[in-house]
């Protein structure tokens, strides 16, 4: 143990220079004798031995100052035994006493001085003090120990001042944390305590504390510090570097993390004690559900050189994939056995340079989700335990694989997203390969390659709509009934208006909204539409704000006005609200029967299912062996969808006609299904966002299903489409005699009626000789 004085302190002006400071030992006193009163037997006899020492070197010597340290020591040393554990090595153990405030170090352990007396740590605790003026951080420590004493605030945060200083052997940093410890401090005030607005203080304790305002309210040359504080210091390195890597797990960008690998790389060192390891990272990604490396997202591996020199013998791509389903740890040239290595590239790591190779399978919530490497070269070498140190950090860095794969996913997913659209699952797999290939072309600093047409061939389309009879008609009509109401309440407002203040142009106004209710009732809406809202929109707002702005009277009743006009809530929409009410109700059934219908006919076999929202729904399906082309197709998977798509169309006019009593404005809805025999080719539209036919002939599948929506009987103002009813459009009669036994069954079964008609449908621009089947659902 040390009794010697060393001022921490590198300015003797400072903050601690100006207060009023003084080195006693009454408050430990005070403390080791109401502890000695409570203690029983041998404890109490040897505190009341300790607590007679202390007293009597007090009477002897006088109290402790500076300048008597070297009559204290006997005392301190029992203060030191006190205070540590009695087991500890003082050489080991970093522990000091110091004045109230930590400015001086006058006693402590050899460990502690022999720390403090070296170059690096001078220039540290130098290093410390100016980071701690610069930020007010002793200040801030003494106003909240003055807070805690006086006030019953807790202290905002423990204070605990971090250093790092590099090991003069490895030359890899190590951290060390200081903390000062001040229950012997006594603090007498030299004035009238001021009351706190608490409510501030509670609320800078959550908030970022603003200490300065009370300089002016407890200036701490008001007060004096007596007693002494305890300094300890423990090394916090394996905590340190967890934490500097966990900080870079949070990285949220694989550039970001690209800088970060370095600081990384040093701090497993650090970990480790071990300047020579070197450590690769490499996450496992699946690509289509297989698992693959990318050199792009690995860090400091030697398994893409290992692996490429193996391919003389044999296929990279077989040896990575056979061993990333089932990784285990590789062990080379370290003393330890892990059971059978059978990996024969393992003797080309010598040829590389290496020394000693682990390899370790990472786990995040119990999958395997990368691989660490531990290696050295040029000679040095590591053992087991090194792999136990790194142990703490497995969890982190698997966590940083994890991520990284999942950055992987979402890039693929951007490109496909950005370059094609969402997409299901049955053709994922084809826009995965694409993006893959897309972002293996990318090179820095040279233009974005072309990405390859997603394409698939020879698939079989079916295509259905649903729609809303006469939708355009009752739009119409809720729009004409609520600008009835609008301009009824309109009026309204301007008799009001009227009574209050006489003008000429409120008469016009009123004469406006007669005439716009006329020709509501007499002219198409199209014509009107856009009259009315520009009347609405610029001369009634212009006014209506004129006199609310002017008369509180007028403004309430204006307000009022303002709400019945709201779309979301006001009685002036009630009719559209109404309309698109009934219209979501009938979408939202629909819709959630066609995902059933589409999780149906997945299981059955893998097909492109795509809906388009309309006043109704209109879908395309796909289905053919080049959308899964690792199961074999067979034409009954085709017919099986046929057959759903006839009995779903009958189940949804059932479940729309049954919907009518539940909805605001009554809907209904007809069915339409357009046969097409022949596979076709189809490809991704990149500029649309989604899949369309391709070639030719193709296309005039594509302008038949666009243009028989609305198509009319031959000679006839008939609509094909009818409630209650399912037409199917058909150009070939060998394409409907497959349909004709589904008809049959779906009869048999009492779904559908035996009202069959067999019809001719008008030409159509650019299509002629279309003819269909209409025939009843039974509701």
């Amino acid at each position: 143990m040390f009794a010697q004085v060393i001022d921490l302190s590198e300015n003797k002006k400072d903050l601690l220079g100006e207060l009023d400071i003084q080195l006693s030992l009454d408050s430990f006193i005070t403390h080791l004798r109401k502890l000695a009163s409570t203690q029983d037997n041998v404890k109490h006899e040897m505190l009341e031995f300790i607590l007679h020492k202390f007293l009597e070197t007090r009477e002897t010597y006088g109290p402790l100052t500076e300048e008597n340290l070297a009559s204290y020591k006997q005392i301190l040393f029992y203060t030191y035994n006190l205070l540590v554990p009695p087991l500890e090595d003082e050489h080991d153990t970093l522990w000091a006493l110091a004045t109230p405030l930590g400015k001086n170090v006058f006693y402590g352990t050899q460990g502690f001085y022999n720390l403090l007396r070296q170059e690096f740590c001078e220039e540290t605790f130098k290093d410390i003090e100016e980071k701690t003026k610069k930020k007010d951080l002793l200040e801030q420590s003494i106003y909240s120990l003055l807070l805690e004493r006086f006030y019953e605030i807790p202290a905002v945060e423990d204070e605990v001042i971090e250093f790092s200083s590099k090991d003069e052997v490895t030359g890899l940093p190590r951290y060390y944390a200081i903390q000062i410890d001040k229950r012997f401090v006594d603090i007498t005030p030299k004035m009238k305590l001021p009351e706190l607005d608490y409510k501030k203080i509670r609320q800078n304790n959550v908030q970022q504390f603003e200490w300065r305002f009370l300089r002016e309210l407890l200036p701490l040359n008001q007060f004096s510090f007596t007693g002494f504080s305890i300094i300890t210091v423990k090394e916090i390195t394996p905590d340190r570097v967890i934490q500097n890597i966990r900080d870079i797990v949070s990285r949220n960008s694989d550039e970001e993390l690209e800088h970060a690998y370095d600081v990384l790389q040093e701090s497993l060192q650090t970990l480790t004690g071990n300047q020579h390891i070197k450590f690769g990272l490499s996450p496992i990604l699946k690509l289509n559900n297989k698992p693959i490396l990318d050199q792009v997202y690995m860090h400091a591996s030697i398994l893409p050189a290992l692996l490429k020199k193996k391919t003389r013998n044999c296929q990279e791509a077989n040896i990575t994939e056979s061993y990333l389903l089932n990784p285990q740890i590789i062990v080379y040239n370290v003393g330890i056995d892990f059971g059978d290595n059978n990996f024969k590239f393992l003797n080309d790591l010598s040829d590389l340079g290496v020394t000693s190779y682990v390899c370790i399978p990472l786990y995040y919530n119990n999958k395997v989700t990368g691989l660490l490497e531990v290696y050295t070269n040029e000679g040095h070498t590591f053992d087991k335990i090194v792999l136990a140190k790194l142990r703490r950090a497995a969890p982190l860095l698997a966590q940083l694989l994890n991520d990284q794969a999942h950055r992987f996913n979402a890039r693929i997913d951007a490109v496909i997203k950005e370059k094609f659209t969402s997409l299901q699952p049955a053709v994922q797999w084809k826009f995965n390969q694409a993006a893959y290939e897309y972002l293996k072309k990318i090179a820095p600093e040279k233009p974005k390659p072309i990405i390859e047409n997603v394409q698939f061939k020879n698939v079989y389309p079916l295509y259905g709509a649903i729609d809303i009879r006469n939708s355009t008609i009752e739009r119409n009509k809720a729009l004409v009934a609520d600008y009835k109401i609008q301009l009824g309440l309109l009026k309204q407002v301007l008799q009001d208006i009227k009574n209050v203040y006489s003008i000429a142009l409120l008469d016009e106004m009123e004469f406006n909204c007669d005439k716009w209710l006329t020709q509501l009732d007499t002219s198409p809406i199209d014509v009107v539409q856009m009259k009315v809202k520009d009347f609405m929109e610029k001369e009634v707002y212009m006014l209506l704000m004129h006199f609310k702005n002017s008369n509180s009277t007028l403004a309430a009743i204006i307000e009022k006005y303002e709400q019945e006009v709201l779309a979301e809530t006001g009685k002036a929409h009630q009719h559209q609200r109404a309309l698109e009410s009934s219209i979501a109700t009938i979408n939202t059934a629909i819709n959630g029967y066609l995902e059933l219908l589409n999780d149906e006919i997945q299981r059955s076999y893998p097909c492109y299912f795509e809906k388009f929202r309309t006043d109704g729904v209109e879908y395309d399906i796909y289905i053919g062996q080049s959308i899964a082309p690792e199961r074999p197709f067979d034409m009954l998977y085709l017919k099986n969808v046929r057959l759903w798509q006839l009995t779903s169309m009958a189940s949804i006019a059932k479940i729309t006609h049954t919907l009518l009593q539940q909805m605001e404005t009554p809907l209904e809805t007809t069915q339409l299904i357009f046969i097409n025999g022949n596979d076709i080719d189809i490809s991704f539209r990149v500029d649309e966002r989604r899949f369309d036919v391709e070639g030719a002939y193709n296309i005039r599948y594509h302008i038949i299903k666009k243009r028989i929506d609305k198509v009319h009987l031959k000679d006839s103002f008939e609509r094909l489409t009818q409630p209650g009813k399912i037409a199917l459009v058909y150009y070939d009669a060998r394409e409907i005699k497959e349909y004709m036994s589904y008809i049959n069954y779906l009869q048999n079964k009492d779904i559908l009626l035996d009202d069959m008609e067999e019809l001719e449908l008008e030409e159509l621009q650019g299509v002629s000789g279309l003819k269909a089947i209409r025939i009843g659902v039974k509701l």
